[in-house]
């Protein structure tokens, strides 16, 4: 009987840990969430450091970026917990993850154009260890400073969901085609005020056009200008 005990409780050790210690990391032991070949094949081509990215309309009028950070590949998700004895920082998993950030006139602001692609265990306790629930989803986002678009009655809440099983469709120009490319509506015909970043240019771009692998390629505004990437 005693030994029934003893094998009992170590199938209740192994069992939870049986079915959460997939993608494993070698060396930490750590849960490692990672790009699979199709999931690379829907990044950005990783611009780097210092690029300019310009949009032009059919009046010739320019909109500048620069790459202010680019990184792409591993990242870690860890918690910190406090209390009297001090801050203790644990880390939980790993991931992938593709995040580039475009400054307006070379310069970081709150406004600045960023995109974000992570795979990563959405609805998970993350203060477990390792993750027990939840399944690794890729997902992306981006913002964009002149956006009209917002979620409820926040105009600060205009982050961009990517669906990458959403239809795309191709456009092409200025000698260049794109051929994943996602038309973001905003379906709003307010003008809200400039942003800090760029205070000449209200905020009332409607229509976005993303590219898979190009992030932004082009955008709509409310008075007519068509900007598109150069």
């Amino acid at each position: 009987m005693e030994n029934m005990k003893k094998i009992a409780f170590l199938i209740l050790l192994i069992v939870p840990f049986s079915c959460t210690r997939e993608n494993i990391e070698d060396g930490d032991g750590l849960p490692y969430y990672e790009f699979t070949q199709v999931e690379k094949n829907q990044l950005i081509k990783e611009p780097k450091v210092g690029d300019e990215v310009v949009f032009k309309n059919q009046d010739n009028e320019l909109l500048k970026f620069v790459v202010g950070s680019s990184k792409t590949g591993k990242a870690t998700y860890t918690t910190v917990i406090s209390n009297f004895l001090g801050s203790y920082a644990t880390d939980r998993f790993h991931y992938d993850s593709q995040e580039i950030e475009f400054w307006s006139n070379g310069q970081y602001t709150t406004d600045r154009y960023q995109i974000k692609i992570q795979k990563y265990p959405i609805d998970c306790n993350y203060n477990v260890h390792p993750p027990i629930s939840g399944s690794p989803t890729f997902y992306g986002y981006f913002t964009f400073p002149l956006w009209n678009g917002y979620r409820g009655t926040d105009p600060g809440l205009n982050t961009i969901s990517i669906d990458f099983n959403k239809p795309t469709t191709t456009l092409s120009f200025n000698g260049k085609t794109y051929t994943k490319v996602c038309i973001f509506l905003s379906n709003r015909t307010e003008v809200l005020i400039p942003s800090i970043a760029l205070p000449t240019h209200p905020r009332n771009v409607h229509v976005i056009y993303y590219d898979f692998n190009a992030g932004i390629i082009g955008f709509d505004d409310l008075i007519g200008k068509n900007w598109r990437l150069e």
